[in-house]
């Protein structure tokens, strides 16, 4: 067994999202920022990243983090994710200053306030401690604005960089059920398709179904570019249809958005702020593991079921 090849991570989710964080590795970054180390992961360390991400040991829906000090933060925080997956992801913050936290990693704060550095910038989270357990944790979104209002969808972008479209269920698809998975992961996959094709920058297409009886509910499928149905509500996703309903409603500022899977995230409005977005949540550390690369494994990088 060779230990300089052997890979630490803590395994979290957040409404069902996977994150894999590693907390030590051989994985070496020289960049003298967050910048250029997030460089360096993006085009270096193909075998590390499969060997994490994929099967036997990882799946389709898992996210990478890696961790890294920061003179700025409490931590840097890089992803590493499957071909045409968002680079960042607020549920990545959420799961790793949780993990962190709970398996005593990172050093509780007397006001519960915690800096995580990233390429996109430094965000403060605030987590509620009881016990050694993250009992619950919470985040701003920097920005949610549409961009444009189509009779078939809303285009609407997170933080100047993410772009979602969001629909309507179509009549063809009955309800957000699990009984109707197979519809709709043909239309995700057809939608998809289309704005590929069509050479447009996004990172997910939502369908949202909504019901007039319970307006601070409704219940959505986020789908990545290929295709693939994201496991949780998503934070961005629930903050873009917040934003939609408060465009199209004025008074509308709060929501909880409910997967096909039966989780859920609540997104609140930010007082004196038209486009920023509260999201409070829990997160759940599921395992750490150690992981070893082994050259003459012949599934050494892994593999995804299609």
């Amino acid at each position: 067994m060779n230990y300089e090849k052997m890979y630490c991570t803590i395994d979290a989710h957040v409404a069902g999202e996977a994150f894999r964080i590693v907390t030590q590795s051989p994985i070496r970054l020289s960049g003298a920022d967050i910048h250029a180390q997030h460089e360096e992961l993006k085009n270096n360390f193909s075998n590390e990243k499969n060997l994490l991400l994929n099967e036997p040991r990882g799946h389709r829906g898992m996210h990478g983090c890696v961790v890294v000090p920061s003179r700025a933060a409490d931590f840097s925080l890089l992803f590493f994710n499957h071909q045409g997956v968002s680079n960042f992801k607020y549920e990545g913050l959420l799961a790793t200053v949780t993990a962190l936290l709970e398996t005593g990693n990172l050093t509780q704060s007397a006001d519960g306030l915690y800096k995580v550095e990233t390429v996109n910038g430094i965000y403060t989270l605030k987590a509620l401690v009881e016990n050694q357990e993250v009992t619950s944790i919470s985040i701003e979104n920097d920005s949610c604005t549409e961009v444009k209002a189509d009779p078939d969808y809303t285009l609407l972008c997170i933080d100047e960089k993410r772009n979602y479209f969001l629909y309507q269920l179509p009549a063809s698809i009955r309800s957000i059920e699990l009984e109707h998975l197979a519809e709709l992961n043909q239309w995700g996959l057809d939608r998809t398709t289309e704005l590929t094709n069509d050479n447009l920058s996004y990172a997910g297409v939502i369908v949202v179904e909504s019901d007039p009886a319970t307006p601070g509910k409704v219940r959505s499928v986020t789908f990545e570019k290929d295709g693939y149905i994201l496991r949780s509500p998503g934070v961005d996703s629930t903050v873009a249809i917040l934003a939609a309903l408060s465009q199209k409603e004025g008074s509308q500022c709060e929501i909880e958005n409910n997967s096909i899977f039966g989780s859920s995230l609540v997104a609140k409005k930010v007082a004196g702020d038209e486009s920023r977005y509260f999201v409070e949540t829990k997160a759940y550390v599921t395992g750490s593991h150690e992981f070893i690369f082994d050259q003459e494994d012949p599934l050494k990088e892994g593999f995804l079921l299609v």
